[in-house]
């Protein structure tokens, strides 16, 4: 067994994409604190890790926020956290060894993945050897790849290309001058080839099903359907011409 000190750890400035809890939701992220008075008060906490609302024990003074007077209370104030996987739930743990390895543990106070450092043994399930394992693991409803997450990036030459990026503030894909060289990869010939590859989810499953069974309501004509924005930024040509002839194309589905 390994005796030496454990290894600190060390949450670095690379994230995933994620939405921060406010600042009343991360009161229900801090753990039970019972304060150093000696009253029994039976009070509420949000435990983080079950995800539901639990009865402790209040000393009566100090504390933290996390401390609710009903369960109706805590419930009110803690049901919008988002609901992540149990190990994502974890504090994200170093272990005792002093090896150095380059992991990503889901951090649900930001609800993001994390990068850290692992000692090599030990420590807990939150540990994923690269970002997109943590993210699909723990952030399964992302809209797109990592890359539509990179900042909008002109690159380091001299000439002027129409491109577009994915805007994740406004969930748009934008126009911006491309200068030809260096850049990042989220970076798209047309709107089209951006919103394909960044936003293409649910909004085309639900469109795909809605128009399978009610294209006599909803999509009396191709014509009403390829002219339509939203349809044209979620899903690609392709499948707007099956769309068209059998109403939901089933292959768009599978690829």
């Amino acid at each position: 067994f390994p005796s030496q000190a454990p290894l600190p750890l060390k949450l670095l400035s690379r994230f995933s994409p994620g939405t921060r809890p406010s600042k009343k939701q991360r009161a229900c992220l801090l753990p039970p604190d019972d304060g150093p008075c000696r009253a029994m008060v039976s009070r509420w906490y949000y435990n983080r890790y079950t995800q539901s609302c639990q009865e402790f024990t209040y000393g009566g003074c100090l504390g933290n926020a996390n401390n609710f007077l009903t369960s109706d209370d805590c419930e009110k104030r803690c049901w919008t956290i988002k609901k992540v996987p149990k190990i994502c739930r974890m504090e994200a743990d170093g272990g005792p060894c002093r090896s150095y390895f380059k992991r990503y543990a889901f951090n649900l106070s930001s609800m993001r993945c994390e990068e850290f450092v692992y000692g090599g043994c030990y420590g807990n399930d939150n540990n994923f050897k690269d970002l997109q394992s943590c993210v699909d693991h723990c952030l399964p409803e992302k809209t797109g790849p990592l890359l539509c997450y990179s900042p909008k990036d002109e690159g380091l030459c001299s000439s002027s290309v129409t491109r577009y990026y994915y805007d994740t503030k406004s969930k748009t894909c934008k126009e911006f001058k491309y200068s030809g060289c260096g850049g990042n990869a989220n970076n798209f010939v047309t709107a089209t080839d951006c919103y394909n590859v960044c936003r293409k989810g649910k909004f085309c499953l639900f469109v795909c099903l809605l128009s399978f069974f009610f294209s006599f309501l909803f999509f009396p004509s191709s014509q009403k359907q390829s002219s339509n924005p939203k349809y044209q930024n979620c899903c690609s040509e392709w499948a707007l011409l099956m769309l068209a002839f059998y109403k939901c194309s089933f292959i768009y589905l599978l690829v």
